[in-house]
């Protein structure tokens, strides 16, 4: 893996702070796989994210990557609390049906 130039890597408040004065207010910040779920084919993930301006932390429990991010889309803009969203995406319970 390539190292990144020490220009291009910020703090991520500074990083954060800068996307949000050029006007997007919606964004991942990051994905982390930390944890194999009980429910089969399923891993929980630790997203990053910035909604409308606030920075929030979940765990996702997805199948995938690409399902943790359509998880984190259907949730970002709809004024939802950081404690909520963690609930519903992180839930065994709620996501046993997948």
């Amino acid at each position: 893996m390539t190292k990144l130039k020490s220009k291009y890597q910020r703090d991520e408040s500074l990083l954060i702070d800068s996307l949000i004065r050029k006007g997007q207010l919606t964004f991942i910040t990051q994905i982390q796989l930390i944890e194999t779920s009980k429910i089969k084919n399923h891993q929980i993930y630790d997203c990053t994210y910035v909604d409308n301006g606030v920075k929030k932390q979940v765990n996702i429990i997805a199948l995938d990557i690409s399902d943790a991010v359509v998880k984190v889309e259907s949730i970002v803009e709809s004024g939802i609390p950081q404690p909520t969203a963690n609930i519903l995406l992180g839930s065994e319970t709620l996501n046993k049906n997948q």
